[in-house]
């Protein structure tokens, strides 16, 4: 590493700044590379985005599945620009949150290409069979067969596709993919990741009968860790994976210290939408005495969309039938996996926009008010660059490929153009907004407690405790305006600026975060 390495202890509770994920073209200027392009359109249409982390998902050189299908890890796909446009990525925001892709590559790979071409010495570095063979491998996001069919010069391969033919994946008991997966990851931090996010890390060792989460993961996690811990200990790891009571199977001190709260789009969908937040409170209200409750990141949609998480419903079957009829009324896409041979609905391919409008159009009120309370439960919050201004679905979206509904990229000019309507001002300075008051608000900081409960039939409360300065999360759930009694003698509101004593009235979708007087806010 160069002389300015970050050392820190990982033990500490500092509050994590909140992440913004974003593809590498996802703003596009012919005068410029889309990176260079990305980190101009941030600075000057957008006014920085403080102290967040740009998630910038894979630049590398790749060709399909919008970046993940690898076929290179130690270059910057030429039309995106290069390793040092994202170093000025860094500078220009908090930092940097990078992809170690590490379960599959391309089939273009230069590895599996030797393959194909019969040669011996990439052989090891793949699962390859001589044969077909029945493999059941639990919950997968694709409905093709695991094992897929490859004509080599030589004969015959039969190679493990967990993410479909166009992506096979790699042996990690292998030397050879072992030492360019670890020095992937320290060019990721050389060029400036404080947070590195390990791919698909439950799938990455395969054994037959098996599933995901076999325990090897585990130790590739614990070698990522050191290698990592050579260069620059305060680096974070985040593992892709869900964040459940009594699995921790990446989480450690030796370990990844963060993974994914996949759980609480629906419920947060379930409250905002519906109206009922007592399955949102039930979750807030049993991570109270996990230790690991704030090494989770929680969002509302991201790159792939919103996991329903067919194993593992976080709502019981009537309440998760009120939300998807909800979200049906307003054209919301339902993609499906391979549930043990069974389809099943796995995701919500569709933006934020589209799942809080209605027949009216976007409901801003509630698309705020949601962001207001994600922003204010434990964890790290984390936002898809376009749920960032609110901006609508892509269009003519072919059906073979749903996750493209919210992956459209945007026109530097146009983009420009739609910041500049009322809607999308508004979401974005909000947005921003939050971004800031998480980072100066102490009751949100990591040993923050936090508790949930209904305060009325539609009206959730979340408190935040803080010595000096406890935060109280109020959310008017209803369609109706409604007085609340205070939780605080005298208080002032942070998101809106307003301040009293006793009842705080609030409209329908109106969130307040309440501190006592004298703390400033937003506006």
């Amino acid at each position: 590493m160069a002389d300015g390495v970050r050392v820190a202890s990982r033990s500490g509770r500092a509050a994590r700044p909140a992440v913004i994920s974003v593809y590498p073209d996802h703003v596009l200027d012919d005068d410029a590379a889309p990176l260079a392009t990305l980190r101009r359109f941030l600075q000057e249409e957008v006014g920085g985005v403080g102290s967040a982390l740009l998630h910038v998902l894979p630049p590398y050189v790749s060709d399909g599945d919008d970046g993940f299908a690898v076929v290179d890890h130690q270059a910057v796909h030429p039309r995106f620009g290069a390793w040092d446009d994202l170093s000025r990525l860094a500078e220009a925001s908090g930092g940097l949150m990078l992809d170690l892709v590490l379960n599959h590559v391309s089939t273009a790979h230069p590895w599996f290409q030797s393959v194909l071409r019969g040669e011996a010495a990439h052989r090891g570095d793949f699962h390859l069979f001589s044969a077909p063979r029945a493999i059941e491998w639990g919950t997968r996001v694709r409905t093709s067969a695991i094992l897929q069919r490859f004509d080599t010069a030589a004969d015959p391969v039969w190679a493990w596709c967990t993410y479909g033919r166009a992506q096979v994946d790699l042996h990690h008991g292998s030397p050879t993919v072992f030492a360019a997966m670890a020095a992937t990851l320290l060019r990721l931090v050389e060029v400036g990741a404080r947070v590195v996010r390990l791919d698909a890390i439950p799938h990455v060792w395969k054994r037959v009968p098996g599933g995901p989460h076999e325990p090897e993961a585990r130790v590739l996690v614990r070698a990522l860790r050191a290698v990592a811990d050579l260069v620059d200990p305060s680096v974070r790891l985040l593992a892709e994976t869900d964040h459940r009571s009594g699995d921790r199977c990446y989480l450690g001190a030796e370990l990844a210290q963060h993974d994914n709260h996949l759980s609480v789009p629906l419920l947060v969908f379930a409250a905002a939408l519906v109206g009922d937040g007592g399955p949102l409170v039930e979750w807030v209200n049993a991570s109270a005495s996990d230790a690991h409750r704030h090494d989770g990141y929680t969002f509302l949609q991201t790159h792939d969309g919103v996991h329903l998480r067919p194993m593992d419903p976080p709502l019981d079957a009537r309440t998760t039938r009120r939300v998807l009829e909800r979200l049906e009324r307003s054209g919301v896409w339902v993609s499906h996996a391979d549930v043990r041979g069974e389809p099943r609905p796995y995701e919500l391919n569709s933006s934020l926009n589209r799942i809080f409008s209605t027949e009216a159009g976007l409901d801003v009120e509630r698309y705020l008010a949601a962001h207001a309370l994600l922003f204010a439960l434990p964890g790290t919050p984390s936002l898809y660059f376009p749920t960032l201004f609110g901006l609508p679905d892509a269009v003519c979206i072919e059906p073979s490929n749903p996750r493209a509904a919210n992956r459209y990229r945007y026109r530097y000019g146009a983009l420009r153009a739609l910041l500049q309507q009322p809607e999308h001002a508004r979401i974005l300075k909000s947005l921003l907004g939050l971004i800031r008051l998480r980072d100066e608000t102490p009751a949100l900081r990591e040993d923050g407690s936090c508790e949930a409960r209904m305060v009325a039939s539609h009206v959730l409360h979340l408190a935040r405790g803080h010595r000096d300065q406890p935060l109280h999360v109020l959310v008017n759930l209803g369609v109706e305006r409604v007085a609340i009694p205070s939780p605080l003698r005298e208080w002032r509101d942070l998101l809106g600026g307003r301040q009293g004593r006793g009842d705080v009235s609030l409209a329908p979708a109106e969130a307040v975060w309440l501190v006592g007087p004298g703390t400033g806010g937003m506006t």
